[in-house]
């Protein structure tokens, strides 16, 4: 019997292409988002299974930026195989 079930899925982050470019090549990683308005809290934020969401939410961001820091000129998507792990699972009853 598992400890934790095996369950991957594909996740898909909406940055800007500078940064998206530098995470795929090893210099930067995805800065956690610690904003009040983080409904899931603090951490990475990916859309599963969906790019052309993660697209379209990077083009709402460069258009209605939250803040200075995270200006987005050029919206771009970053794709990853994420293990998860120990998650709480709602749609099983064990």
């Amino acid at each position: 019997m598992y400890s934790s079930l095996p369950a991957f899925v594909l996740g898909f982050h909406g940055c800007d292409k500078s940064v998206g470019e530098k995470i795929i090549a090893g210099k930067e990683t995805i800065k956690h988002s610690q904003n009040n308005y983080d409904w899931l809290g603090h951490g990475a934020y990916f859309w599963e299974s969906n790019p052309a969401r993660a697209l379209e939410y990077a083009k709402q961001l460069k258009k209605n930026p939250h803040n200075k820091t995270n200006v987005i000129n050029t919206p771009f998507v970053i794709g990853a195989i994420i293990d998860l792990g120990f998650c709480l699972n709602l749609l099983t009853n064990f």
